[in-house]
């Protein structure tokens, strides 16, 4: 009877002291998790406890900072700022021309470009560049700035000459936008 009592008490202590939550951690998918806590490595005395319990409540979760949302930068006049100059300013060409809307360029990139069409709320919507007829006869290499943007499709089209670019040519037309969307400047 002794060894009986002395083994039940001899259970009892080591399970009392065992940490049995690791072996049972194969059972995990079965058993919802419980989360396991540790003591900071340094415990703060006794008298600083009790004044850490009784101080304002503070949120443990961190602050998330307040993002601003800034619309994106009106692009005509990133343009502008950039040396571009509107082709109405410097030749005889309607302000918003059907087809291709508000165009800037530099004017020492003449005759080829790039050409920057905006629509009337000031959005990219097209690079164009003006190829001289005489150029490809030539069999000229050409280059040009990249666009600004990506490139939804392209338009080449034949021209007999305008304002600001007097020869044949033709127009080679990088549009930014859709098809649908390439109606913003029609008219």
């Amino acid at each position: 009877m002794r060894k009986a009592l002395v083994s039940t008490a001899l259970v009892a202590l080591l399970a009392l002291i065992a940490d049995v939550r690791r072996p049972a951690a194969q059972f995990a998918p079965f058993w919802p998790s419980a989360p396991q806590t540790l003591a900071p490595a340094t415990a703060p005395p006794s008298d600083q406890v009790e004044q850490a319990r009784t101080a304002p409540h503070r949120s443990s979760k961190p602050r998330r900072k307040h993002e601003v949302v800034r619309p994106p930068p009106n692009q005509r006049k990133v343009a502008e700022r950039n040396g571009y100059k509107r082709v109405s300013d410097l030749v005889n060409f309607p302000k918003f021309f059907p087809g291709l809307g508000i165009i800037f360029v530099k004017p020492d990139t003449l005759p080829l470009g790039p050409f920057l069409c905006f629509d009337r709320r000031d959005r990219l919507v097209a690079t164009v560049y003006m190829v001289p007829n005489k150029d490809i006869d030539d069999h000229k290499s050409l280059e040009g700035a990249g666009p600004a943007r990506s490139v939804d499709h392209v338009s080449i089209y034949f021209n007999p000459g305008h304002p600001g670019v007097d020869v044949p040519h033709y127009h080679v037309v990088l549009w930014h936008v859709t098809r649908k969307q390439e109606a913003r400047v029609a008219k």
